[in-house]
């Protein structure tokens, strides 16, 4: 009896061993598709605020890996940024919550954990719940970007410049997401 119980042991081990792994190539593998997807950019002369595919990819992570990957997949993102590696928007690393834009990385931590959390109660497969869940998601990203840019433009209107510019593509990017998702679950099983 001992004997099975240790091959029991061991076989559990072995899969919880499988199981970190795996963990950690999709966490590498997030922080690199969102590095990538950050480098999709346009500047607006009228903004410190790009418009990237950061926002896609923090959307899509959160929506995919759940909560817990997907938090652990964005905060690897903002800690390599924030060590100097260039995974921010043009190529850029270090300190970034210090400037204008930083409070929409900030936002993306808390915009993932709200997509994530709702992804795993079941909200993706529902249309309805997912577009809703996206449009919170982006209100809750947006909220600490325009908190974070009002300190650094307080006598500007920040939603002329850090939000309605940005709408139309962010309506673009949630049609984008939910027309993936159902393809993205094939290759992502939970």
């Amino acid at each position: 009896m001992n004997q099975n119980l240790l091959i029991n042991n061991l076989i559990k081990a072995e899969n919880k061993n499988q199981e970190l792994l795996k963990n950690i190539l999709l966490v590498l593998s997030g922080t690199i598709f969102l590095a990538l997807m950050s480098q999709l950019s346009i500047t607006l002369p009228f903004t410190p605020v790009p418009i990237t595919g950061q926002t896609f990819a923090v959307m899509f992570i959160g929506l995919v890996y759940g909560r817990k990957l997907g938090s652990a997949t964005v905060l690897s993102y903002i800690a390599a940024g924030s060590a100097g590696l260039p995974v921010f928007a043009g190529f850029s690393g270090g300190l970034t919550f210090f400037t204008p834009s930083g409070g929409y990385i900030i936002g993306f931590f808390f915009a993932v954990l709200v997509c994530g959390y709702f992804a795993d109660k079941g909200w993706t497969k529902s249309p309805v719940k997912l577009i809703s869940l996206l449009i919170v998601a982006h209100a809750v990203l947006y909220f600490f970007g325009l908190l974070q840019l009002s300190v650094f433009l307080p006598n500007k209107n920040v939603f002329a410049i850090g939000l309605y510019p940005f709408i139309a593509g962010d309506v673009i990017k949630m049609m984008i997401l939910s027309a993936l998702l159902p393809t993205a679950w094939k290759f992502f099983k939970k």
